[in-house]
């Protein structure tokens, strides 16, 4: 596996879905400003090359229940290159509570296209090259929500025992696919 300091998105494709022609503009411009090596409509998935990681790239003004069933739908499949593909919100700009919901909703990644584009590539690289833990629950399917627990694990009002579920580890390597494994 190459070491994370050389892995680039130059072999990855990045999806754009956008609520209008100038959004789907300013997402192209920067997806090709971050190096991907593919910038396509997302109804040209298709066209995107059989060894190519696909990025998906979603801007926040699509409503909210089309983007609840995208999520659904890419993480339903069996084909491993959709179903763990990142899958990424981006919000114009802030306030920064605005990612919660997002996050909630099972987004691998939320950013403001406002960022920095070296903060913007640094995250989404990010993505690739290491462990991801996914969570598998009757009610949910996707990356770990943890990072934004707003009660302590000691906290009395914390549900014990909490809902069953599978933990997925998952490695997004470029140049040589998505592995994903059940853990303990």
């Amino acid at each position: 596996m190459p070491s994370i300091d050389t892995i680039t998105l130059a072999d990855c494709a990045a999806l754009i879905f956008a609520p209008d022609g100038h959004c789907f503009d300013q997402m192209t411009t920067l997806a090709r400003n971050l190096g991907f090596g593919h910038v396509l409509d997302y109804t040209r998935l298709n066209a995107v090359p059989p060894r190519t990681l696909p990025f998906f790239l979603i801007h926040n003004g699509i409503a909210d229940h089309l983007k609840q069933r995208l999520l659904r739908g890419l993480r339903s499949t069996d084909e491993l290159r959709r179903k763990y593909a990142p899958i990424i919100c981006l919000i114009p700009q802030g306030p920064r509570h605005q990612m919660v919901p997002q996050v909630e909703m099972g987004f691998d990644e939320v950013l403001f296209l406002s960022d920095p584009i070296a903060e913007i590539g640094k995250a989404l690289t990010a993505q690739l090259g290491r462990e991801l833990l996914y969570i598998e629950s009757p009610q949910y399917f996707g990356p770990d929500r943890r990072r934004l627990e707003r009660v302590s694990r000691g906290d009395p009002r914390r549900v014990p025992g909490g809902t069953e579920h599978r933990r997925i580890q998952v490695v997004r390597d470029p140049q040589h696919g998505i592995r994903a494994s059940y853990v303990s």
